[in-house]
C-alpha cells in the first residue's frame, strides 16, 4: 500500500513537472493547446476547445471616385466637379483636362434642360411670371411710362403746397453750380419751392439769396450732417418732416422719380 501510495505521488509530480515545462517553454502568444489546467483554472478540463468567434473580415473600400454622371445631389455633383478641376489645375495632363471638360459640359447640359423647364414653368405659371408685374414689351413699357410721368407731375403738384425742397451747397462746389439751374428749371416747371442753403456762407448765381447754415443741416439730417455736396431734401413747411432726396448731381428726371417713389410708395412695391 505504501509503495503504490509513492508511486501516485511520483507520477503527480512528473506530471506536474512536465505541464511547467510546457508552460515556460511555449511561444509568449499561447492558444488553447499551450494551456493548462494547472496554470489557468478558467480552462476547464475540455478535450477541445470552445467555438472560437468568426474573424471578421474586412470590407473593401472602393477608393475610386463615383462618375460624376451618377451623382444624385449638387453637392455631390459640386465637390466632384471642383476636384475635377483642382486634379487639371495642378496635374494638367491631357486625360486629367479632358476628364473635367467633359464633367464641365455634363453639368452645363443639366443646367441648359433646368433652364429651359424653369422658363415653360414660368409661362405656364402665371404667379410666378414676372411680366405679370413689369412687361417687357415695347407698347407695355411706353405706356408704363406715361403713366409713371403722369403719377410724377401729379404727385409734385400735392407737394407743392406743402413741402418744399432744400438744397444743401457750397461756392465753390463745381457740381452745386451744375446742379443749380436745374433746381432752378424744377421749381419753374413743377411749382415745387425751393430753398438754397450755403455750407460756406457764399452764394450762386441762381440762389443769390441763399441762407446761411445755422443748423438747419443738423435738423434734417437727424443730427448727422450733411457729408456731401450738393444735397437735396424734401422738407415739410410744418413739422420740418425731412425726408432725404440724395447727393450728388442728379437730373430733374431723377430728382422727380425719388420723389414719386419715396412719397407715394412702399419697399417691394413696384419690383
Amino acid at each position: 500500500m505504501k509503495r503504490l501510495i509513492a508511486l501516485l505521488a511520483a507520477a503527480a509530480l512528473l506530471i506536474s513537472q512536465a505541464a511547467f515545462a510546457i508552460t515556460d517553454s511555449g511561444p509568449a502568444n499561447k492558444g488553447w493547446w499551450d494551456d493548462t489546467p494547472w496554470q489557468n483554472p478558467e480552462r476547464g478540463f475540455n478535450w477541445y476547445p470552445p467555438d472560437a468567434p468568426p474573424v471578421k473580415k474586412d470590407k473593401k473600400v472602393d477608393t475610386k471616385p463615383k462618375s460624376i454622371k451618377a451623382m444624385t445631389t449638387m453637392e455631390d455633383l459640386q465637390k466632384e466637379l471642383a476636384r475635377l478641376k483642382d486634379l487639371a489645375i495642378m496635374q494638367p495632363t491631357q486625360a486629367n483636362v479632358r476628364n473635367y471638360l467633359e464633367a464641365q459640359t455634363y453639368v452645363m447640359d443639366k443646367s441648359s434642360v433646368f433652364a429651359d423647364t424653369a422658363r415653360r414653368v414660368v409661362w405656364a405659371t402665371p404667379s410666378v411670371d414676372y411680366n405679370n408685374r413689369s412687361p417687357t414689351a415695347t407698347f407695355a413699357q411706353l405706356n408704363k411710362k406715361d403713366m409713371r410721368r403722369e403719377a410724377q407731375e401729379q404727385t409734385l403738384a400735392e407737394l407743392s403746397r406743402d413741402y418744399g425742397l432744400m438744397f444743401f451747397f457750397r461756392s465753390d462746389c463745381p457740381y452745386c453750380h451744375q446742379q443749380a439751374p436745374v433746381l432752378r428749371l424744377l421749381e419753374r416747371n413743377y411749382g415745387l419751392p425751393v430753398m438754397g442753403v450755403s455750407m460756406d456762407g457764399g452764394t450762386l448765381p441762381q440762389f443769390p439769396d441763399a441762407r446761411r447754415d445755422n443748423g438747419i443741416s443738423m435738423t434734417v439730417s437727424n443730427g448727422q450732417g450733411i457729408q456731401m455736396v450738393p444735397a437735396l431734401f424734401l422738407v415739410h413747411r410744418e413739422t420740418r418732416q425731412a425726408v432725404p432726396i440724395g447727393s450728388g448731381a442728379l437730373a430733374i428726371d431723377e430728382i422727380i422719380e425719388r420723389i414719386r417713389v419715396l412719397t407715394r410708395t412702399q419697399p417691394g412695391q413696384e419690383f
